[in-house]
C-alpha cells in the first residue's frame, strides 16, 4: 500500500511541476521587469519598455526538461552579461550571472 501511495504522489509531484514550468513568453517578461527595476536611467527604462522584448527574445537560449526549463540570456557580444536562469512553480530563480 505505502508503495502505490508513493507511486501516485510522485505521477502528482511530475504532474504539478509540468504544468507549472513557465514558458519562454514567461521568461521574457520577466526578464524585461527586472532589467526595468535594475535601470536607474529614465533613458533605459524607456528603451527596455519599448524594445526590451524583442531584445531579450534574441538573446536567450532554452532548454525544457519538461518538469522545468533552463534559460540563458546572453549579452556577452555587446559586452554585458550572460545571465543563466531556472523556471518551475511559475517562477524564475537565477543560478548564475557572469560578468564581462
Amino acid at each position: 500500500m505505502k508503495k502505490i501511495i508513493s507511486i501516485i504522489l510522485l505521477i502528482v509531484i511530475v504532474f504539478v511541476l509540468s504544468e507549472t514550468n513557465p514558458g519562454r513568453s514567461e521568461y521574457i517578461e520577466w526578464i524585461t521587469h527586472k532589467a526595468m527595476d535594475q535601470s536607474s536611467n529614465v533613458l533605459e527604462k524607456g528603451i527596455l519598455s519599448l524594445a526590451g522584448e524583442e531584445v531579450f527574445d534574441m538573446g536567450t537560449t532554452e532548454k525544457d526538461y519538461f518538469i522545468f526549463s533552463v534559460y540563458k540570456t546572453n549579452f556577452s557580444e555587446i559586452g554585458l552579461s550572460q545571465v543563466t536562469c531556472i523556471g518551475f512553480f511559475n517562477t524564475f530563480i537565477p543560478i548564475s550571472k557572469v560578468e564581462k
